[in-house]
Formats: C-alpha cells, structure tokens, sequence
C-alpha cells in the first residue's frame, strides 16, 4: 500500500436534496444528506465508511463519483478539482473511478447478456483502450470472468441464472474492467449469506493486492470493514463523528456512538460476556438535525455545550491517524474504560 500519495481529497463535502410543497410547490426544506464530510484516501488503501442506515453513507459514494452533483465542497482526484466537470471530461475521469452496487440484481440488465453487460464499458469508453474489436473485447472478458471466479459459459447466460454471489462477482467484474484506480463499494456484501461473503471479500482483497486499487468500503457491518479497511470513517446523520486506524478504532473507541456499534457487534464466545450500550431514542431527521452535535439527543454524555457548539474532528492526544468529533471524547472514554475494568 503506498501511503504516501492521496488519490482521493474531499473537503466539506455536502449533498442536500430539496423537498418541495404547498399548493404553489415552492421550495419548503432540504434532506441533509451529507452535512460536511472531509477527508482523504490514499493509493492502495481501503477507507471504510461505516454507520447506521440513513447516516448518507450511499449519498457520500455517489457524490464522490457525480452520480449526485455535490451540493458544496470540494472533491479532487489524484489533484483534480471534479468540481463543473461534465461531458467527456468527467466521462474520461469515471474510466478511473467505478461503483460496485449493494444489490447485484438491481444493478445488472436482466435483459442482457454477462457478455454484453461487460462489453458495455469497452463500448462507452471506445478509443481510450486497446480492445477496439469484438473479438478482443470478448477474449478480454473472458479473462476478466476467469479473474474473479466465474465460468467462461457465463458470457452467454443472464443474470437471473445465476446465485447473489455469482451476480455480485459480475459486478465486480464490471468495475474492474477498464483497469480503474479507486472502486466505491456500496455495501457489496450485505445482500450476501454469511459464507458467500468471505468469499467475495477474499476475492476483492486479491484483486486490490494485483490490481493496486484504492477501495471505499461502505457498510453498516463493522466485522465486515474490520476485515477489509485500513482506515474507518464513522458517520452520523451526514457527519464524521471518528476517523482512525481500523486497530486503534476498535482498541480505542473515542466517540460515544462508535462505542456503542462496537459494543453491539456479537460474540462469537458465548462465555464471554460483554456489556452492550443500548442508544435511546431515534435517529434524528436529517430534514431538521439537532444543533451542536448531532448526536447529543441519544448521547449519554450529553452537556449544554453539546446543544449549542458543533465539536470539530479534532486528533486525539495529538495523534493525527486518530480524530473525533466530541468535545468530551478524553471523559467519555476514560468513564467507559473504568466502567469495562470493573
């Protein structure tokens, strides 16, 4: 993994989708999808993005990529600015950024091929590859198949003849086509029974080692990012509440909210007993988020100056690997630390 080089910087990131109503449809509010993400991911790194559903996890992805144009914020790749780009200028930069989507079923044309589904990117970005025939375009699909464990009768079957799995591998297939540098995961393993998934993990890790590709990992699942990701992203109703290490997250917990989707991830001992922190209430609707931080209305840490100031992600105990949005994260965690000994 080369560290030292970010493929990928998004600053203040922000994605609000209107809603519109009253008898003259004007403009009433907006759903605060994402409400200021930054941050940055290096060549050959995974950043997993983790949180409950709702949390903008999807919406970051797909402005990350201009599926939605970002409402504000700044998203640069490999230095450049992505901001106005569209037309062939941003079609030629997503050659080098692809998706790979949470439900394989969805994402495939059922009335396609796998052949033809995989010919499609060679077609789009015809002219920018050396596969400029039919009969190198198949004899490159076949090899892609054969890349992430399919059969090379595949190429003439659908989609609906085959497992989740088997569709999940296609559509990895699909993202690895063109050779790109950074793939957005959008939960790729959660429509998958538990088997299925170590399995499609194993294979995205091989081709991340062989491929050097730089990974977005998001899911709700943190054994699952745990396993993948060298950095995490916790989010919250649009915001970072935690970014780290994946080691120093699980050892070292800052933020009340990471601790408690810590806490809830089960045991595998069953003779081992361990403390879940249960969050009151519900999440907060993003068309009306609380003040200060966002997550003081379930935080059992809560204080007045969590009501009215907005915490910054800020480094903990200096350490710029490890940051967190909460202004009494030391406190919180000393407490929970105490609380585990005795």
């Amino acid at each position: 993994m080369n560290t030292d080089h970010p493929i990928l910087r998004i600053k203040n990131v922000q994605k609000y989708f209107p809603i519109y109503g009253g008898v003259f449809y004007r403009h009433v509010g907006d759903v605060h999808a994402v409400d200021g993400v930054s941050f940055e991911v290096r060549q050959g790194e995974t950043l997993g993005i983790v949180g409950e559903s709702g949390c903008g996890k999807s919406t970051l992805g797909k402005a990350i990529l201009h599926l939605h144009a970002p409402t504000a914020g700044h998203i640069e790749f490999e230095g450049l600015n992505l901001e106005g780009l569209s037309g062939k200028p941003l079609r030629k930069i997503r050659k080098e950024m692809q998706m790979i989507f949470q439900d394989p079923m969805e994402s495939l044309n059922p009335r396609m091929s796998v052949g033809s589904i995989l010919e499609e990117p060679f077609i789009i970005h015809k002219g920018e590859h050396e596969f400029d025939s039919y009969e190198k375009r198949k004899k490159e699909i076949l090899r892609i198949l054969e890349e992430v464990g399919l059969p090379e009768s595949a190429f003439d079957r659908y989609p609906h003849e085959f497992s989740g799995g088997q569709r999940q591998r296609i559509g990895i297939a699909r993202a690895i086509a063109l050779k790109p540098k950074l793939i957005v995961c959008d939960e790729p393993v959660s429509a998958l029974d538990v088997s299925v998934q170590s399995q499609v993990l194993n294979l995205m890790v091989r081709l991340q080692k062989e491929m050097n590709l730089t990974y977005l990992f998001i899911a709700h699942n943190l054994s699952v990012v745990k396993y993948i990701a060298d950095r995490i992203c916790v989010m919250y109703l649009g915001r970072v509440v935690e970014d780290a290490a994946s080691q120093s997250l699980y050892k070292k917990p800052m933020h009340p909210y990471t601790q408690a989707l810590i806490s809830a991830i089960p045991e595998p001992n069953p003779s081992l007993k361990k403390e879940k922190q249960v969050l009151e209430g519900d999440v907060p609707s993003p068309i009306n988020p609380p003040s200060g931080c966002h997550f003081h209305p379930r935080c059992p840490y809560a204080q007045e100056k969590c009501k009215e100031e907005t915490p910054a992600l800020c480094p903990v105990d200096g350490n710029q690997s490890h940051r967190v949005a909460c202004h009494f994260a030391e406190e919180i965690f000393a407490k929970a630390a105490q609380k585990t000994a005795d």
